[in-house]
């Protein structure tokens, strides 16, 4: 209610000062009049020659002046400057003052001359000024009823604006009155949550673990008091350090207090759940995960443990562990057996198609010939079969051979079919082919493989198709680098049932053809697993008695036809494939030593060999090659690789490190193990090259006419060893160069830049005075197998005669072939960079 009179007696006196202010006003104006009327009056009375009376118009005229002036400046009069009555008239009155001003300034005589005039002129601006006076009174009385109005208004806002500020502190009180007993029902539901807390806390299965700032416990729940061994009161008020923690962690511990107390940070807290190790009241040491936290209350810190026993856990862990080595080991267990099951096979294999070889060489009837024909057949099926499955194993080994070149894609697919229509016209079967889209001859892929897919999907139509028509399609996409192949048949189809498995391993139709052709049903997965390495896709449409469509799209990049000079010249590559003499090499008989346990394997080495007249030592194990190969210089070494006693390889090695006459001698694998990995293996241990079983005598052949090509006879070694220029050596073995390719794969690049390092820096080496034979022994050792992984054998054979030198101390030697390596050397890089360009 104060503030209500208080307002009001304030407006009083603003109203009271307003309308004094108005009354002033209105008088000026009032006044103003009655000075203009004494003006006139003046002038009236003037007369000509008076100065006194000339003087009184001047005084006169002065007063109305300053009272005008008034009002056309004064801030009191804006209001009314802007009626436009009240402006006009007092322009005019202005004007009529401003006219006469310089008249009253004049001279006496002058002034009276004018004063007709000037009454005149008078009289004229009368009316305005009297409408000055008649504006004036009217507008103060329509502005005095207006601020009655207003200032009405003013005092009910007021009177409101009081009402509704009691109302709101009467609202602000219940307000208060309303948060006091929030606050208490708050203070209560703390209480109980404080008592939950307390409760969850005791009740968690997780340890829950509460210090102070310097590691005392505070809280300490019922599954800590489980997990640890301490009761509740047994470890409140105890240091944690004490409790838990390790001795071999407790000074980690206490640093990380010491840091934590002088202000430094904590590097586990809010850092999720963190593994350590943990101490049981009994000493036991076992592995917990901890979560910690902090929280400063009212500037003391504490710090919140939550820690979980994962013993149980970690037992379990271990026991995964154990189970995904065991299965790892069963995946190693199972590749062993395939290479040792390929073996198994292999060898009594070796002595069948051998055996079968030999007896196709003899004179035999007409159904013999038969006979051994359909045995021919059944054996190269089963080591087809033999092969499938060792495709399956590189490729779940994670070591598929691919090898992208320049590659005519018309040449390939023609020499696939054509080896297939002879398979096709015993079945009644005839082959169509046809190239489609935009010509491309030549494309970059690997075309072994692309061999590989077609041979494997055309005798899948060959064998489920009777009397009917196998069509071929190489369509290459416009537009695109994507070479699509089609292989339609019109045999018996595929079920909709086995559609959806087709491409898995080992697995056939079970339509009605099924009975009338086997298989392993590993083709199509070796086809899915190829297209997948080459970055294709396939897929298959097919009808039940209709005839089957699969589909095979690769993309394959233009490549340019391979020039003529970048392919290994005939002088430094042999010819896998061209034929051997058939006595001997060159007319000379040679003296070859057989390492190999399996009695029927012997004889078909022998009788292969002795037909080409060569003679033959025999060693049943690995042990007495060894010993026969240090007692007799042999012009070939055939190894076997798995043997009793001593294996293959070791026996190898044996050889190379030795100074037995044969230690220099070209060894050739003759093993069923023939995995890429296997191969470089063999070639690490000093071998020059890999038979596989079962032996084809064609191959054996070709293998004694390559590395005992017009080799002179034996010499000395004191006077000499094998002349790095003879014209029977190679300068590179593509055959060796290119088994290691396909054992290293993408690999073998680096494995050549290191190879041009290693040689380099061993020529520089030998170039310089070097007085320790022994040590030239040793590198040049070392470095002959580098030389003999590439199939450098001219380099090879170089350093073997140093090494041989170098043990023998004949610096003679040594002086001649240090001299003579730098240019063999570059000429050994020469032709791998050849041979590289060739393969690229």
């Amino acid at each position: 209610m104060l503030v209500v009179f208080q307002t009001i007696d304030v407006i009083n006196k603003v109203r009271e000062l307003r309308i004094a202010n108005a009354e002033e006003v209105q008088w000026s104006l009032g006044r103003a009049e009655n000075e203009f009327l004494r003006f006139r009056n003046s002038v009236l009375q003037a007369e000509a020659g008076d100065a006194e009376s000339l003087d009184a118009v001047r005084l006169q005229f002065d007063i109305l002046y300053s009272r005008i002036s008034i009002f056309r400046e004064s801030s009191s009069y804006e209001f009314l400057r802007d009626i436009e009555t009240f402006r006009t008239s007092t322009e005019a009155v202005s004007g009529f003052l401003d006219r006469t001003l310089p008249l009253i300034d004049a001279e006496d005589a002058q002034l009276a001359a004018g004063m007709a005039a000037l009454d005149q002129d008078a009289a004229e601006v009368a009316p305005d000024l009297y409408r000055l006076a008649q504006v004036g009174v009217a507008q103060f009385a329509q502005a005095r009823e207006t601020r009655r109005t207003e200032i009405a208004s003013t005092l009910l806002i007021l009177t409101a604006t009081s009402a509704l500020l009691m109302g709101t502190l009467l609202l602000l009180a219940y307000y208060f009155n309303t948060l006091n007993r929030r606050s208490e029902e708050r203070r209560r539901q703390v209480i109980e949550a404080s008592q939950r807390t307390r409760a969850v806390i005791s009740t968690a299965l997780d340890a829950v673990i509460v210090t102070d700032s310097d590691g005392v416990i505070e809280e300490f729940n019922n599954a800590a008091v489980e997990i640890f061994g301490y009761s509740y009161k047994e470890a409140i008020g105890r240091n944690v350090a004490d409790l838990i923690v390790p001795e071999q962690y407790a000074d980690s511990h206490n640093t990380a207090m010491k840091r934590i107390r002088s202000g430094g940070p904590f590097h586990i807290v809010s850092k999720g759940r963190v593994r350590l190790d943990a101490k049981r009241s009994n000493g036991e040491t076992f592995p917990v995960e901890l979560a910690l936290q902090k929280s400063d209350l009212h500037g003391r810190l504490f710090f919140i443990a939550f820690i979980r026993d994962i013993s149980f856990r970690v037992r379990a862990e271990q026991d995964l562990i154990e189970a995904r080595d065991q299965a790892l080991a069963g995946e190693k267990a199972k590749a062993r057996f395939l290479a040792v099951m390929s073996h198994e096979i292999r060898t009594p294999l070796n002595g069948l198609m051998g055996n079968l070889s030999l007896l196709q060489e003899t004179p035999l009837t007409g159904s013999q010939n038969a006979y051994v024909d359909n045995m021919s057949t059944s054996g190269r099926l089963l080591m087809d079969h033999i092969n499938d499955v060792l495709d399956i194993a590189r490729y779940e080994a994670g070591k598929p051979i691919l090898r992208n070149r320049p590659t005519n894609l018309p040449d390939v697919v023609d020499t696939a079919l054509n080896n297939l229509r002879d398979h096709a016209d015993k079945r009644g079967n005839t082959i169509n082919s046809y190239f489609l889209g935009p010509e491309r001859k030549w494309v970059k892929t690997d075309p072994g493989r692309i061999q590989q897919i077609l041979i494997n999907l055309v005798s899948n139509a060959i064998k489920f198709t009777k009397d009917g028509e196998i069509t071929v399609e190489v369509i290459a996409e416009p537009g695109t680098d994507v070479i699509e192949f089609k292989v339609a048949d019109t045999g018996m189809g595929i079920s909709n049932d086995d559609l959806a498995m087709i491409f898995d391993d080992f697995v056939t139709s079970d339509s009605a053809y099924n009975r009338e052709a086997g298989g392993t049903g590993l083709g199509l997965g070796i086809v899915k697993r190829i297209t997948s390495l080459l970055g294709g896709e396939l897929g298959v449409d097919s009808t039940l008695g209709e005839g089957s469509t699969f589909w095979v799209r690769i993309p394959m990049e233009d490549a340019e036809e391979p020039p003529d000079q970048a392919r290994p010249r005939a002088a430094e590559v042999i010819d896998r494939n061209r034929p051997a003499p058939e006595d001997g090499v060159a007319g000379r008989k040679l003296d070859i030593l057989v390492v190999e346990d399996n009695e029927i394997n012997r004889n078909v080495v022998r009788a292969m060999l002795s037909r080409d007249g060569h003679g033959i030592s025999e060693a049943p194990d690995g042990q007495r090659g060894v010993t026969q190969a240090a007692a007799k210089k042999y012009d070939l070494i055939l190894m076997d690789i798995s043997m009793p006693i001593l294996d293959g390889r070791e026996a190898t090695r044996r050889i190379r490190a030795g100074n037995g006459k044969s230690s220099d001698t070209p060894i050739i694998a003759l093993t069923a193990h023939v995995l890429p990995e296997n191969v470089s293996e063999f070639l690490q241990d000093g071998m020059q090259d890999v038979l596989p079983k079962p032996l084809m005598r064609r191959d054996l052949q070709r293998i004694i006419a390559t590395y005992t090509q017009a080799q002179p006879e034996e010499v000395a070694p004191e006077t000499s060893g094998s002349c790095p220029d003879a014209p029977g050596q190679q300068l590179i073995n593509a055959e060796t160069n290119g088994a290691l390719r396909d054992s290293v794969g993408d690999g073998y690049a680096t494995l050549r830049a290191q190879l041009t390092e290693e040689l380099t820096s061993l020529v520089d080496w030998l170039q310089e005075e070097c007085g320790d034979t022994m040590e030239i022994a040793a590198r040049c050792h070392k470095f002959a197998s580098s030389a003999a992984l590439f199939g450098a054998e001219r380099l090879r054979q170089a350093l073997l005669d140093i090494e041989i030198a170098g043990k023998k101390g004949d610096i003679a030697v040594m002086a001649v072939r240090r001299e003579m390596l730098p240019i063999l050397l570059q000429d050994t890089l020469d032709a791998l960079d050849r041979l590289d360009a060739g393969q690229s």
